[in-house]
């Protein structure tokens, strides 16, 4: 298929459960028999349990496993003040799991002997095929991991069920949960000093190659407080052509979008030289919505660019976890499905702090269920 030839978005049908309907949702899907993988990240956030505590209270039959991911950042990570948060957690769902043979920790360290970003390809490495066999259904709990650890694990989930449809072999049905809190999330920052931004696995290589170095590159950030070290960093290091930032609106806090823009003013129209008519808005609780903004985009300037080869796209969430998981979403199917050549680049950070700022906002934590393959495509 050329990239000129219409094709619907893969992600046009999808089941997507907030809050309440989301623990009814898995109240009624588990009533039956299911055999269940629950892929967790071991940290500090709060939210870490909240997930696991809501499936495992659901009830019905079938096995509940357990795949917890731990990420070592090292001995002088920031993260390390948390780690009485971290057992904590981890004590938590172990009173959860009633037999601790159904929980399977995988360690690994996010950084190489040479100081050098690898989280992403040993977070990959931890999963195989054989899960997709094993299980009806896998859950990746994306509330308690960065980004860097959960976008490879869901692209080569999705990678295996693909070349399993294509084999016309069973395959599992793939869920994504996130337990949601904007002003958290705020709250929670990295330390990204002296760091270089990179393009995460499975996302580098259509960046790398010489032949195409002179095509025209997007970037699509989604913009996020206080992320300016980070934007800078992968601006550079991108070197783009145009840049489409996408701002959250509608959003829990009205004036978020418009907070945003103001935090990055002098970044967006100075440094970036950013057009207001390319300014993307998608509403800050809906992933798949920003996962349309951001394809569309992608295709738009690919077919406006068609005489010059297409365009190189540059897609980058500095933002909530459920506009990352859009973002994800968008650049695989454009990369793996459209034949776009697609990155996603980002900064990843030393470490993670949670600032005790207080709001002035209720307590948004809300929990998100997206099913993105299985059953649910053959109704």
């Amino acid at each position: 298929m050329s990239n000129t030839e219409y094709k619907p978005p893969r992600w046009e049908t999808y089941v997507y459960y907030e809050h309440d309907p989301c623990k009814k949702f898995w109240k009624d899907y588990l009533s039956g028999e299911r055999n269940v993988l629950m892929i967790v990240g071991m940290g500090f956030d709060p939210r870490m349990c909240t997930g696991p505590e809501m499936i495992l209270s659901a009830g019905g039959q079938g096995k509940r496993k357990c795949l917890l991911i731990r990420y070592i950042e090292g001995e002088d990570s920031i993260s390390r003040k948390h780690d009485d948060d971290v057992r904590h957690n981890r004590e938590r769902l172990n009173r959860l799991v009633s037999d601790p043979h159904d929980i399977e920790e995988r360690s690994f360290d996010v950084w190489n002997q040479e100081d050098r970003w690898v989280g992403s390809r040993r977070a990959a490495n931890q999963i195989d095929e054989t899960i997709l066999s094993q299980f009806t259904d896998i859950i990746v709990d994306i509330s308690a991991m960065p980004r860097g650890i959960y976008s490879p694990i869901i692209t080569k989930i999705l990678w295996f069920i693909d070349r399993r449809k294509n084999q016309h072999l069973r395959s599992a049905n793939l869920h994504i949960l996130v337990s949601e809190d904007v002003e958290l999330d705020i709250q929670i920052q990295e330390e990204p000093a002296g760091l270089q931004a990179v393009y995460l696995m499975g996302f580098s290589s259509d960046f790398d190659q010489q032949a195409d170095a002179d095509r025209p590159k997007v970037w699509i950030p989604i913009l996020g407080e206080g992320k300016r070290e980070q934007l800078e960093k992968i601006y550079r290091f991108v070197a783009p052509d145009e840049v489409c930032p996408v701002l959250p609106s509608p959003s829990v806090n009205p004036r978020r979008a418009d907070n945003l823009v103001g935090e990055h003013r002098e970044l967006l129209f100075q440094t970036f030289r950013v057009e207001p008519s390319n300014i993307i808005y998608a509403c800050e609780w809906n992933p798949f919505e920003v996962y349309r903004q951001i394809r569309r985009t992608i295709v738009q300037y690919d077919k406006a660019l068609e005489r010059l080869g297409g365009c190189k796209a540059a897609v980058s969430a500095t933002s909530s976890k459920l506009l990352s998981i859009g973002a994800l979403l968008a650049a695989y199917e454009c990369k793996f499905d459209l034949d776009y050549r697609v990155g996603i680049a980002t900064v990843e950070a030393h470490g993670y702090s949670k600032n005790k700022k207080e709001s002035g906002l209720a307590n948004q934590d809300r929990l998100h269920t997206l099913w993105l393959s299985g059953e649910f495509e053959d109704v």
